[in-house]
């Protein structure tokens, strides 16, 4: 069985997938709408300069955490930003989905224990929306 073959019809059913195609739609609609661009362009600087300030060991305050969270608000109520949020929630559902797949049967293969055991059943997510901050 040649691994790399497999790999590439993998990428090519997610490539085709309704996860991925959605994705790529609504990424595109963010595109052609200017404002709904520099809500998110704004919004993702925002959440990177904090996740480096926390990476760099600095603690985020409730303050910035809040003004997160409101940013967040504001730009979900664009419907093609809300859209993209939704897509890459269930894209990345899907991707989770094949990287457990992948991990149960390398460590039915590693620890060959479990011959009997069920195959890893992938399921699509249903749309949900994360606010930072907030458990979902």
């Amino acid at each position: 069985m040649d691994v790399q073959r497999k790999a590439q019809e993998l990428a090519e059913a997610i490539a085709s997938s309704r996860e991925y195609t959605r994705l790529k739609v609504a990424r595109e609609e963010v595109d052609q709408h200017q404002a709904a661009k520099v809500m998110l362009r704004d919004f993702q600087e925002k959440q990177l300069q904090l996740q480096q300030q926390q990476m760099s060991g600095e603690e985020i305050t409730p303050e910035q955490e809040e003004q997160l969270q409101n940013l967040f608000g504001v730009i979900s109520v664009n419907p093609y930003i809300r859209e993209l949020f939704e897509a890459e929630f269930a894209f990345s559902g899907l991707m989770m989905q094949v990287n457990d797949a992948l991990a149960a049967v390398l460590e039915l293969k590693e620890d060959d224990e479990d011959e009997d055991a069920e195959e890893p059943k992938l399921e699509i997510p249903q749309k949900k929306i994360l606010i930072p901050g907030q458990d979902g």
